[in-house]
């Protein structure tokens, strides 16, 4: 364990020692205040391919997300970021900007980190599914919630094979009924079926990935000062970010923060991220979740976030779909190894200006909304942009390199393991 402690100490001594890859003038520039997250009227579509929806067919829905993202400049937070993400043609859903940090030596955590995002999106997409089969099947249910614990791995890091792995996901689901133990059984692998997030990590996904070197359009997305004053975002009364006290979780074992210590990175590196999703106990949005998040390490906050998958119901969403944040995590994760890769490369002489990310996710869920229904993530599109003085080849290599290192990618790229159980009442049913 110390090992691991002395690992994450070395990245952020790194993060704070280097240099500002920027221009001089836009450091001196005056902060602009980002809110966690807003909803926007409009959004910045992805400039390197045409977002499309899918057709759906036989009863089935699909949700398409696109994301973009952008570079915060802060010599206080390295990793400081922000994203937009949109179900494409989607009217009922608005268009939401989050902003994302990292916490470490000598810096406390400003803003969810990418992983966190990633987190509160599997949980709270799960719980959807729960709650969708429960009034499906009829069931008599008293409380439900989903808690979930996901550990991430380096391999080689510092090194030209440095790699990220997404090594296990745990979803535990937790009922209180009079329900039968049989009926339990029965709605775990209805639920689970219908879990397009999962299915996308436990099988390996389709990804088109494209670079793009020294583009002349970055679509007014280039990196900008800026900075967080606060974790409160708010929307149409609703208080939807925000830090909580340190959860306590059921059913997942929750290890102690990882200090900060100097040392050496080992080899692998190792940690984890927990999550609780939750019912908000809003008749008008019945699928409203409160989900609460954190990567267990120093300086990093216990986040509170609210996602809405009420699809069909009246109304605009009340905040982004459990399917948002899953994209938005995937794509704020490889920023941070864009960020984190940028050094490595520059202590070996190669400087990178700027860089951000582009994706869409395509989800389907086929017979809708019937005991039968069925999830999946059928591809990704993935784009990094990159602008530097450096040759195209060494450019392309840093791409390849920290595409290798993103642990959220690597999730939906290869299979992943799953474990999931439920619990009625307190009691595992097997």
């Amino acid at each position: 364990m110390k090992a691991q402690l002395q690992a994450l100490s070395v990245l952020t001594a790194l993060c704070i020692s280097a240099t500002t890859p920027y221009a001089q003038g836009d450091v001196n520039q005056e902060l602009k205040v980002y809110q966690i997250g807003k909803r926007l009227d409009g959004y910045t579509r992805p400039i390197t391919f045409t977002p499309t929806k899918a057709v759906p067919a036989n009863g089935a829905i699909t949700e398409n997300i696109v994301t973009t993202t952008q570079n915060i400049l802060n010599h206080e937070a390295h990793f400081l970021k922000k994203g937009l993400a949109k179900p494409v043609g989607e009217d009922q859903f608005s268009a939401w900007e989050f902003v994302s940090d990292e916490g470490g030596k000598g810096h406390n955590q400003t803003a969810p980190n990418p992983l966190t995002y990633y987190a509160v999106g599997a949980s709270s997409s799960l719980l959807t599914q729960v709650e969708r089969l429960i009034k499906i099947m009829g069931l008599e249910v008293e409380d439900v919630k989903v808690e979930s614990k996901i550990y991430f791995r380096w391999s080689d890091p510092m090194s030209d094979n440095w790699t990220g792995y997404t090594d296990k996901v745990v979803s535990n689901i937790l009922i209180k009924s009079s329900e039968s133990p049989e009926k339990i059984k029965e709605l775990k692998e209805k639920a689970l079926q219908a879990w397009a997030v999962g299915e996308g990590l436990e099988n390996s996904t389709p990804i088109d990935v494209g670079i793009i070197v020294n583009a002349d359009d970055w679509g007014g997305l280039n990196a900008r000062p800026g900075k967080v004053e606060s974790p409160i975002s708010v929307d149409n009364g609703l208080t939807f970010t925000n830090v909580t006290p340190d959860l306590n979780l059921q059913t997942v074992e929750i290890e102690e923060d990882l200090s900060i210590e100097m040392g050496n990175f080992p080899n692998p590196f190792k940690f984890t991220e927990i999550s609780i999703a939750e019912t908000a106990h809003d008749a008008a949005r019945p699928y409203l979740h409160k989900v609460r998040a954190k990567s267990l390490t120093e300086n990093y906050q216990t986040w509170e976030l609210y996602a809405d998958d009420s699809r069909g119901y009246e109304g605009i969403d009340t905040a982004p779909t459990s399917r948002d944040y899953f994209t938005l995590g995937t794509s704020f994760c490889l920023m941070s190894q864009l960020t984190a890769n940028k050094m490595y490369y520059q202590k070996q002489g190669i400087n990178i200006d700027d860089f951000r990310v582009e994706h869409q996710f395509d989800y389907q869920q086929e017979k809708f909304m019937t005991p039968t229904m069925k999830g999946h993530l059928d591809g990704v599109i993935t784009r990094v942009i990159v602008t530097s003085d450096a040759a195209k080849e060494s450019l392309t290599n840093y791409a390849k390199q920290a595409l290798a290192m993103c642990f959220a990618g690597e999730g939906i790229q290869n299979e992943t393991e799953m474990e999931s159980n439920i619990y009625l009442n307190g009691e595992i049913v097997n």
